[in-house]
């Protein structure tokens, strides 16, 4: 029984390791010359086929520059619509 409490553990672990890689990764971008782009890509990949929420940057991004962050909301909303209609056609046409 322990042996099976300690795999469990190990797993939890390994997948906590890779989601805080790529939290970190994601957060990166926030002190770059191309976060407001990184958000847009990020938005609309996610809404696509990204399972990586933008959330964590624009909340990043919103904290370091409170006074944008009115606009940063506003390019993930238009990044996701987006990215959710060019999911729809990717569906639509590469379904069969």
């Amino acid at each position: 029984m322990k042996q099976i409490i300690d795999k469990i553990r190990g797993l939890h672990l390994y997948a906590f390791g890779i989601l805080k890689r790529i939290y970190q990764w994601t957060l990166s971008w926030a002190h770059k010359k191309y976060s407001s782009a990184a958000l847009f890509v990020l938005a609309f990949t996610e809404s696509s086929f990204f399972p990586i929420p933008p959330d964590v940057l624009q909340i990043a991004l919103s904290v370091s520059k409170p006074k944008k962050s009115f606009f940063y909301a506003l390019l993930s909303s238009i990044g996701s619509v987006l990215g959710g209609i060019f999911g729809y056609f990717i569906g639509m046409f590469l379904f069969d």
